[in-house]
């Protein structure tokens, strides 16, 4: 038997108001609907269901004996199907997977895992650094959550994308370092030894663009394709390296280094959550995407800063 479910919520109402204009009224249909859809469920159900007595409506055995089972039905869509499934962050367990970069995990990490930790005690933390096509791939088929950080290749119906806050590149040196005022030249940052990594980020790719298209040349003497090994090498030389300015103040506080300013312009550039539009509705990764925003945005980057030279 094909019958609508809508129709069982009739046969609830008029169990409920035992009058058929009350039971239309409560359904916020009008009495001919109500009226009509009673006798497609007596002709369904091959039984009239109700008859009417002084009392009014008065449900047959048949009515009697599907009453309960039918409440139950409706009650599991109304709870499990129509109002969806919701995420409690503090009794959830399992990962949640992000995609950064090596820089990435040095400005969100430490605030993340000690956040998840009182928020949601549960969950996990996973990242991963896969090429681009991979990237896309897992956002869309759910092995990655969110991609967190600068990713101008992922444009496109198939994504969303929430800003941040905005990078900005600087020099770094040592303290002691010759080159003393707050900006180089032209001059010292072609003369200068350069650090350079390499370590997948787009912020890197961005800059040897500029550079090539200003036919800037740099002496490289070590390229790495991790930061860890850069501060060390800085504080014992008088080489040079480009990188993020929130990352580069964590190495200045840490290991007495100097901040200094490009000798050209270099657009700031927007770190960004990314997601498949796929997961645009999901509960847990609406939850997540929200904490991300609250605890990373424009206005915590002050906040931020203290966390990673605590």
């Amino acid at each position: 038997m094909k019958l609508d479910l809508n129709l069982l919520r009739v046969l609830v109402a008029i169990h409920d108001t035992r009058n058929l204009s009350a039971a239309a009224g409560l359904l916020n249909v009008s009495q001919p609907a109500a009226s009509a859809a009673l006798a497609r469920l007596r002709h369904a159900f091959g039984d009239p269901l109700f008859v009417r007595t002084p009392s009014g409506m008065t449900p047959t055995p048949r009515t009697d004996a599907i009453i309960g089972r039918t409440r139950e039905v409706l009650d599991a869509i109304d709870r499990d199907i129509v109002a969806g499934i919701e995420f409690d962050p503090l009794r959830a367990g399992g990962e949640f997977t992000f995609c950064m970069t090596a820089i990435a995990e040095f400005v969100f990490l430490p605030r993340l895992l000690a956040t998840l930790k009182r928020q949601a005690p549960g969950m996990r933390i996973r990242c991963v650094s896969p090429a681009p096509g991979q990237l896309r791939d897992g956002l869309q088929d759910g092995r990655i959550d969110l991609a967190l950080g600068f990713y101008p290749d992922l444009v496109s119906a198939d994504f969303y994308q929430q800003r941040l806050f905005s990078h900005s590149l600087v020099c770094v040196v040592r303290d002691k370092h010759p080159f003393a005022g707050p900006r180089l030249t032209a001059k010292e940052f072609r003369q200068a030894d350069h650090i350079v990594v390499r370590d997948g980020s787009r912020s890197s790719e961005m800059l040897d663009a500029l550079l090539a298209s200003g036919r800037i040349d740099r002496n490289v003497v070590l390229t790495t394709s991790h930061y860890l090994c850069v501060p060390p090498v800085l504080a014992q030389s008088d080489a040079v390296a480009v990188a993020p300015r929130v990352v580069a103040g964590m190495f200045a506080e840490r290991y007495g280094l100097r901040l200094l300013g490009l000798p050209f312009d270099v657009p700031d550039y927007d770190l960004k959550q990314h997601w498949h539009r796929k997961f645009h509705h999901d509960p847990r990764l609406v939850w997540l995407r929200t904490l991300i925003r609250r605890e990373f945005g424009d206005g915590h980057l002050d906040d931020l800063m203290e966390t990673l030279v605590a």
